[in-house]
């Protein structure tokens, strides 16, 4: 079974791929995918944004990268074209390489190939004043910078709108041990229904 993991910024994911994952699934990271996607491109993104892109000792500079491409959705697009690909490949891989429990975590799993792979889908929501306060406490930003990530990622949930029929919405707003018991009846549940536990 193949189960995707997706969610809005700080409404909870990483909480719940650390449960799964702890609960014996095999959690792939498509983030960290992603990362290892941009060093194997990492000329092709300097030759797109310039010389800035990288670091002194040549490594991709995510900061910079992200400061250019965020800013300009033609330049995102250019930027996604070298860089997905890569990663949907990896992404491909690693579950044909998992075992008979896998979770695909990725905040983008609605944009990407490996989202019609999944049996089920699991979307975490929150509250927004839940999500900024722990944007806030996470990543120290301010609360504009949290509401324009947030916006950023509307186009994914109407994407999201063709997987309604295997999407399961878990709802993190009732404290952290009402969450981790509503993702465990879940992840049992999914597992029951092919026979798993």
């Amino acid at each position: 079974m193949t189960v995707g993991l997706t969610g809005g910024y700080c409404a909870g994911k990483s909480s719940a791929a650390a449960l799964l994952r702890g609960m014996g699934w095999s959690v792939i990271d498509v983030d960290a995918l992603g990362h290892d996607a941009l060093s194997r491109s990492a000329g092709a993104v300097a030759e797109l944004l310039g010389p800035g892109a990288l670091k002194k000792d040549g490594s991709p500079d995510r900061r910079a990268i992200g400061a250019l491409v965020f800013a300009d959705p033609s330049l995102l697009a250019l930027y996604e074209a070298i860089i997905h690909p890569t990663m949907n490949a990896l992404a491909a891989e690693a579950v044909e390489k998992a075992g008979d429990r896998v979770c695909v975590d990725a905040a983008l799993l609605y944009r990407l190939p490996v989202a019609a792979a999944c049996d089920s889908i699991i979307e975490i929501r929150a509250p927004l004043l839940s999500r900024i306060a722990r944007g806030r406490f996470r990543d120290g930003l301010g609360v504009l910078a949290i509401l324009k990530r947030i916006a950023r990622q509307r186009p994914l949930w109407v994407a999201g709108r063709a997987y309604a029929d295997k999407t399961i919405v878990v709802r993190n707003h009732g404290g952290k041990a009402s969450f981790e018991r509503e993702i465990r009846v879940v992840a049992g549940r999914l597992a029951s229904s092919l026979g798993l536990n």
